[in-house]
């Protein structure tokens, strides 16, 4: 009998499908996977956050404001609690929660609200107001924030991502760096529509507050003026652009009739380098 050998036409230890198309696309499976996760659960956090409680959401505001606490408040603090304490006096829809204000030195010009009451407003935020009035339109702002609880589902969105961050890339658990982070994130987090009306809670307080809104767009027109990137950057962004801001607090305080008012003197920013 004579052997004839056959060719082998396939072989089992080499597979037909390139091994980088396999790791791509199960790269894209887990990405897809991540992506749906964090839609749901962001999803979930809007439906919980307007349910916290007081009592739990005062304890989280606790723990959270614990790094701002000083053993005495400064001068510009005390400045700035007293035009908080205006606004919250004619509020009669804000969370009945004891609201502080912090000042903490940065050269970023922000101002953002954490659970339970506490306002963080950034050094360089103060020397870019001119007016009380400017001020108060920021904290009013923040107020805004509480009254819709924005905070919260900021919060828990930022703690999604978080979460899902770890389970990518790994990194320190512990819970410090945790909460840092989580608190950057809620910072960023708002939606343009929750700005938005934080905006327009924020015009009605002033009106209620001083009998008109002015200087309420100032602090805005002034951030405008020194934006450099085309409108189309903010297309991903959760700030609206700056000139549409002002727009559209403009065309509000028309469409409502608010009085414009006179404008305060900044004593807030005495002593502030």
């Amino acid at each position: 009998m004579k052997f004839t050998p056959s060719e082998i036409k396939g072989n089992v230890n080499i597979s037909p499908v390139s091994p980088v198309k396999v790791f791509f696309e199960l790269v894209i499976k887990i990405l897809g996977l991540l992506l749906a996760a964090y839609i749901l659960l962001g999803f979930a956090v809007d439906y919980i956050a307007p349910r916290v409680s007081i009592h739990t959401e005062r304890k989280l505001g606790k723990l959270l404001s614990a790094e701002f606490e000083k053993e005495a408040r400064t001068p510009v603090e005390s400045r700035l609690q007293q035009i908080v304490d205006e606004l919250v006096k004619k509020s009669q829809s804000l969370t009945p929660f004891t609201y502080k204000v912090y000042v903490e030195e940065s050269k970023k010009i922000n101002a953002f609200a954490l659970p339970g009451g506490s306002i963080v407003v950034f050094s360089a935020l103060l020397k870019k107001a001119d007016s009380k009035n400017e001020l108060a339109m920021v904290l009013a702002h923040e107020l805004g924030h509480f009254y819709h609880r924005d905070h919260l589902r900021g919060l828990g969105r930022g703690l999604v991502f978080l979460l899902i961050s770890s389970v990518l890339f790994g990194g320190d658990s512990s819970v410090n760096k945790v909460i840092n982070n989580a608190l950057t994130n809620a910072q960023m987090s708002f939606s343009r529509a929750q700005e938005k009306a934080a905006d327009l809670y924020a015009l009605d307080l002033l009106n209620k507050t001083y009998g008109g809104v002015a200087g309420a767009v100032d602090f805005f027109e002034k951030m405008s003026r020194k934006e450099k990137w085309w409108p189309v950057f903010y297309i991903f962004s959760s700030h609206p652009y700056p000139k549409s801001r002002v727009m559209a607090l403009e065309e509000a305080i028309k469409i409502k009739g608010y009085p414009v008012g006179q404008k305060m003197p900044n004593l807030a920013i005495d002593g502030v380098q």
